[in-house]
C-alpha cells in the first residue's frame, strides 16, 4: 500500500485517550506541530542521548505514524512525526492563540501529561524538581499550579534572572506526592529517571 493511501487511512482513526494525553503533554513541553497538507502533524525530536525516550513516545503513537524515528545527524538528535491528522489540527488550534503558545484551560492535566512535561522540560534541583515554562504567561502558570493542587501538590513560580525565564518549582514538602504521580511513566524510560530525586 502506498504511503498516501496509508496516511489517508490513518487520518480516519479516532485518537485514543492515551494518544491525546501524550500529544497534549508533548505540546505542553518540547513537541511542535507542523503543517502536512491540509492538516497538522505532531513532531517529536530530542537529543540522541534520549533516543529511548523518543522510541517510548513513538510506541505510544505508532498507530499515527508512517515511518519510525530517524537519526538526524545535523542536530545529533532522534526524530519522528505523525501524519497530518484532523484531531491533531484541532489540538494544535487550542494550544496557539494569536501566534502565542497557551495552555488550554479546559483540558485537565493528567499524570501522563505531567510526566511528559517533566521529561521534556524538567530538571532535578536539590530535593525536588522544577519545570522550565519560559513561553507561558502567568495565567497559564496559575492554571498548571491549580492542576497540581488538585493532586495535593503545592508549587511556586520562580524567575531565572529575568521576567521571561519562568520555572515552576514543586515545593519540597510536595515532592514525594509528585514523584508518585509521574514515576510509573518515568520509570518506563530509564534514560530519563535522572530527572527524579527518587526518594525511598
Amino acid at each position: 500500500m502506498s504511503h498516501i493511501k496509508q496516511a489517508n487511512l490513518i487520518k480516519k482513526l479516532e485518537l485514543t485517550k492515551q494518544e491525546k494525553e501524550l500529544i497534549y503533554g508533548s505540546l505542553l513541553g518540547d513537541g511542535t506541530c507542523s503543517r502536512s497538507g491540509m492538516e497538522y502533524r505532531l513532531r517529536v525530536e530530542h537529543k540522541n542521548d534520549h533516543r529511548d525516550y523518543v522510541l517510548w513516545k513513538y510506541r505510544l503513537l505508532d498507530r499515527l505514524c508512517l515511518t519510525p524515528p530517524q537519526y538526524i545527524q545535523a542536530h545529533m538528535s532522534c526524530r519522528f512525526g505523525t501524519v497530518g491528522h484532523p484531531e491533531i489540527s484541532l489540538i494544535r488550534s487550542r494550544f496557539y492563540m494569536n501566534g502565542r503558545k497557551v495552555i488550554p484551560k479546559d483540558i485537565p492535566v493528567t499524570p501522563l501529561m505531567f510526566a511528559v512535561l517533566l521529561m521534556d522540560d524538567g530538571s532535578k534541583i536539590h530535593s525536588t524538581v522544577n519545570l522550565a515554562l519560559h513561553t507561558y504567561d502567568h495565567v497559564d502558570l496559575e492554571y498548571l499550579m491549580g492542576q497540581l493542587k488538585g493532586y495535593n501538590i503545592r508549587s511556586s513560580v520562580h524567575h531565572d534572572g529575568h521576567e521571561d525565564a519562568k520555572r515552576l518549582y514543586i515545593e519540597t514538602a510536595s515532592y514525594k506526592t509528585f514523584e508518585r504521580l509521574v514515576k510509573p511513566y518515568v520509570e518506563q524510560v530509564p534514560c530519563m529517571t535522572y530527572k527524579l530525586v527518587l526518594t525511598p
